[in-house]
């Protein structure tokens, strides 16, 4: 379970970035996870990522090559709110979900949720709130 939702977390923050509401550079992204449901709670994911001006460019190539494990779909852009889904295909099983992503110059928060059926819990239902910002150039 620990493995699909690192892989989610790891695909959600590649989906976050469209062009023209991204500045290149080291980005600090932190993602809490909630499993509704669950008597457990998985511990945040923090990390940071170097955007460049190319990638920055072309958000939807970058979101697709984000997790060979996801594929994002019905990525729009509306004023500075990025809407999306994707599902993910890992360690048996689909997970489908949906996301909002607010922009706000050098940071950004958003909200996605996930469902999938695991053989072990069953049903789950996760919900992810992230934040990202913006922490200067990347390292040469």
């Amino acid at each position: 379970m620990k493995k699909i939702v690192l892989g989610f977390a790891l695909c959600v923050p590649l989906v976050a970035f469209a062009k023209g509401n991204l500045k290149p550079g080291n980005w600090h992204i932190k993602v809490t996870h909630e499993l509704v449901g669950a008597p457990f709670t998985p511990p945040p994911t923090e990390m940071d990522q170097c955007i460049t001006q190319q990638q920055a460019d072309d958000p939807k190539q970058m979101a697709k090559s984000g997790s060979k494990d996801c594929d994002p779909a019905d990525v729009k852009m509306d004023g500075n709110k990025l809407t999306f889904k994707v599902t993910c295909h890992s360690h048996g099983s689909v997970q489908t979900g949906t996301g909002e992503i607010v922009y706000g110059g050098d940071s950004y928060t958003g909200t996605t949720t996930v469902e999938m059926d695991n053989p072990k819990m069953g049903h789950v239902k996760m919900v992810n709130h992230m934040t990202g910002t913006r922490t200067g150039d990347c390292a040469k």
